[in-house]
Order: structure tokens, then sequence, then C-alpha cells
């Protein structure tokens, strides 16, 4: 089954823990497996992120999803990631790497979907090309050149969320590339002398600070990250 390692419910921070538990008792049996992953599974969340967990179901119908919602009431800040073992079977080329790197079990297990260099290609090209679409509508079709649109702030959250989806691109591109796979955003940052690369790590890093600034004027943030890709594009293999 699966190789990732393995953390001790009891030693997660008590949200976490409260959650992890929670969802074991409400989901019996049709429960397969549970891991933490994401900015607060790395240790490096800011006062943005999200918790995160992924769970992987036997079976999945209506009645259990209503137990994954009560447990999750009232809890805002959190993104749970839900398949089915089915699904994993079926999983397409892009977004296995989530499945590899940075998430830790708590409970159960499950089957990786398979990653060899192709499924690589596919996810990065595939990060990229959905950055580049939302950079880009947004600077031709949401860009008021007037006056701050009371939308920017709407724009400016959702293009961070494409900057973290950027920053897993170069992280992918560290396995093109025949290395490892740099787990924390300050091990990518080692690796990196490129300015535009590191200045979208540097939005990742300390966007509490960069949000009013870009709430008010998104536009130099959808540059930013049109810029980016148009460079990181031109550097990948063809196959």
């Amino acid at each position: 089954m699966s190789d990732l390692p393995r953390t001790a419910i009891a030693d997660l921070p008590d949200e976490e823990r409260q959650v992890a538990e929670a969802l074991i008792a409400a989901l019996g049996d049709g429960l397969a497996a549970l891991a933490w992953q994401g900015s607060w599974a790395r240790g490096e969340a800011n006062a943005e992120s999200d918790h995160d967990m992924f769970v992987t179901m036997r079976r999945l119908d209506s009645e259990l999803l209503g137990k994954i919602a009560k447990v999750m009431a009232g809890r805002d800040s959190w993104s749970l990631f839900i398949k089915t073992e089915e699904e994993l079977r079926q999983y397409p080329r892009h977004g296995r790497l989530q499945f590899r790197h940075g998430m830790t079990l708590l409970h159960g297990d499950f089957e990786q979907p398979p990653v060899a260099r192709a499924e690589v290609l596919a996810d990065v090209r595939h990060l990229a090309n959905e950055v580049e679409q939302e950079a880009r509508y947004r600077l031709v079709h949401k860009r008021d050149t007037r006056q701050a649109s009371p939308d920017h702030a709407r724009h400016a959250r959702i293009l961070y969320y494409w900057a973290k989806m950027g920053v897993l691109a170069l992280k992918g591109r560290e396995l093109l590339n025949g290395r490892d796979y740099p787990l924390t955003r300050e091990a990518l940052r080692e690796r990196i002398s490129d300015e535009t690369e590191l200045a979208l790590i540097d939005l990742v890093d300390f966007w509490p600070e960069f949000r009013p600034l870009y709430e008010t004027d998104f536009v130099p943030m959808a540059l930013l990250l049109d810029r980016f890709v148009r460079q990181f594009v031109s550097g990948l293999p063809a196959e």
C-alpha cells in the first residue's frame, strides 16, 4: 500500500486531533484512510492557511457525506479532499504528486496513484496552464484601470491560491530535473536564483503582509503570475 510517513493522532495539534477523531468515529468501516496534508502538516502555515485533510472512503453515499458535513459544521478554515478507493484507481495523470509528497497517514491506508516522469510532466503542465488562465482572465476581463474595484479583494484571494499552485509546479520541476522533491518552500527557495520565481515564493510566504496591497490592486500580482508561467513553460521538456 502507501509508503507515506505516519503520525499518531494523539500527537496532532488539538484542532486536527478533534477532527480526525470525529471523522473516524462518524464514518466507521466506510473510512479507508485519513491523512493530514497542507501547510499545517508541513509546518509552514500562515494566518491565511486552511487546515487540510485527505479522506479515502471504501464507499460513499449521501448519508456518509452528511456525516462528514456534520463533523465539519462551523469549521470554516478547513478543506477536506474526499475520494473513494475506486476514484483513486481512476485518477487522471495530473494531480498525483499530492498523494506522494507532503502527506502523512493518520488512520488506515490507501493505494497511491502511480507516479512516473510522464505523470510529473502532466502535473506541472496542468498547473502552469491553470495559473496562466486565471491570471490572464483577470488581466483581460476583470482589470479596471479607472479605479479599484470592490471585487479586487476576491480576485486577489483567487490569484493567491493559484500562486500556491505555481509553487507546486516549481516543486514538480525539481523531480523532472532529477532531484528530490522539496517538501517545503524554504527547501525550494534554496535551489532557486531566478528573481521571478523567488518573487512568486515570496508572494506565498508573506501573503498576510502583501494581501492589503493586492486587495486594492490585484493587477501587479496577476502580471507576476503571467510572467512566471511564460518563463516556466519555456523551460519544460517537450516530452
